[in-house]
C-alpha cells in the first residue's frame, strides 16, 4: 500500500430494482476495508456534479483516489458504496457518484467522487 493510500471503509450494498415503477435499494452487504486517498473536491468539481445532480444540494463532497473498483449509484443497477467518513468538518456517509480511471500504466487507479448523505 502507498504512503499516501491509507485504510479506508467503504459500505456496500447489493443491486437494487425498480419495482411497479419505485426505485428498491438492494440489501447492505457489509464494510470492506479498503487502501485509498480521501481529499476534498475542488471548487470546479462541485460545479461539475451540480450540473450532474439535479434536485439534490451537495453539502460536502470528496474525491477518492485507489487502485480498487467500487460500485457508482447509478450505474448497472447498483446503489453506489459509500465511504465511511469519520473525520472532521464533515463526518459522515459519501455516496460514490462518479468515476474516472487513470489506467496509464504508471500507477494505474481510479478518482471517484463522492457526496455527503444528509438526512432528510
Amino acid at each position: 500500500m502507498s504512503s499516501f493510500r491509507k485504510p479506508t471503509q467503504i459500505r456496500r450494498r447489493a443491486a437494487g430494482q425498480w419495482v411497479e415503477g419505485r426505485w428498491v435499494d438492494g440489501a447492505e452487504e457489509g464494510i470492506v476495508t479498503i487502501p485509498a486517498s480521501v481529499q476534498p473536491l475542488r471548487l470546479s468539481d462541485y460545479d461539475e456534479l451540480q450540473a450532474q445532480m439535479e434536485g439534490r444540494r451537495i453539502e460536502a463532497a470528496v474525491r477518492i483516489y485507489t487502485g480498487e473498483v467500487l460500485n457508482v449509484a447509478g450505474a448497472n443497477d447498483r446503489n453506489g458504496d459509500k465511504l465511511i467518513w469519520p473525520f472532521a468538518p464533515r463526518p459522515g456517509e459519501y455516496l460514490v457518484v462518479a468515476v474516472s480511471p487513470w489506467q496509464s500504466g504508471v500507477i494505474p487507479h481510479y478518482r471517484y467522487h463522492a457526496v455527503l448523505e444528509i438526512e432528510p
